[in-house]
């Protein structure tokens, strides 16, 4: 599935997104996370270990780079982030059970935030562009989050122009579509060469738990998947457009 088109899945009850076109290196990114993170269900060598708990674990400096390497969607894998290295050594047998049993499960249990480890996020990646699940514990700070996936984005897939964020009003009137499968595509965004003006579209699509299928159906332009209107960029300034 192109990489260029976004999607994101609101589940406001359980604090989840279900996501498509997000690496494990932008999420860390757009919530500015600080904190090492527990790495599960994968075998990927020259990660630190707990000596006590034999989680592996990556260092908050090493996040970026690391992930951007390795952790991306053809990798199965689940990232719970965590204070410190103490943390891990002093957890208890249930304690580490129970992250053990989050970690393997495929989309988490509701709201997974353990108090053994004080997570602020759960990010669980299927292999094969199956789907990506995030958690926020912090639910207020999911605008913001938006807001940098997409300025990451647009700086990364459209090149030779320089954004200005998208107001948070804009992003706020997006989120409102989360809940319905929103889809944006940069894969064929509009430039206008006479006034430098960019379109790029965004629809809703329901839920999709396999992204090939939804890419299958949204290049079959499938009468579920409906556009909802444009986000226009002109002399650096963003507007939205509802169709």
């Amino acid at each position: 599935m192109s990489k260029q088109l976004f999607y994101l899945k609101q589940d406001r009850d359980v604090q989840r997104f279900t996501l498509h076109g997000v690496t494990l290196a932008d999420v860390t990114e757009a919530l500015s996370v600080t904190r090492p993170m527990i790495i599960c269900r994968t075998d990927i060598k020259g990660m630190r270990q707990s000596s006590r708990s034999r989680f592996r674990y990556i260092e908050a400096h090493e996040l970026s780079s690391f992930s951007s390497k390795y952790l991306n969607n053809q990798t199965t894998f689940t990232a719970i982030d965590f204070p410190d290295y103490n943390t891990l050594e002093t957890l208890s047998d249930h304690e580490i059970a129970e992250i053990l049993f989050l970690s393997h499960m495929e989309r988490g249990i509701k709201k997974p935030f353990l108090d053994s480890l004080d997570n602020e996020i759960a990010f669980f990646n299927e292999a094969n562009d199956r789907h990506s699940s995030l958690y926020i514990r912090d639910w207020s700070t999911i605008n913001r989050f938006v807001q940098n996936m997409l300025q990451s984005k647009l700086d990364r897939d459209i090149r030779n122009i320089s954004f200005v964020p998208i107001p948070l009003p804009v992003i706020d009137e997006l989120l409102d579509l989360a809940p319905q499968g929103l889809i944006i595509d940069f894969d064929h965004t509009k430039r206008s060469l006479f006034n430098r003006q960019i379109v790029i579209s965004f629809y809703v699509a329901g839920r999709y738990e396999d992204m090939s299928v939804l890419e299958e159906d949204f290049d079959a332009k499938k009468e579920s998947i409906a556009l909802k209107g444009q986000l226009l960029y002109r002399r650096r300034t963003w507007q939205i457009e509802r169709l």
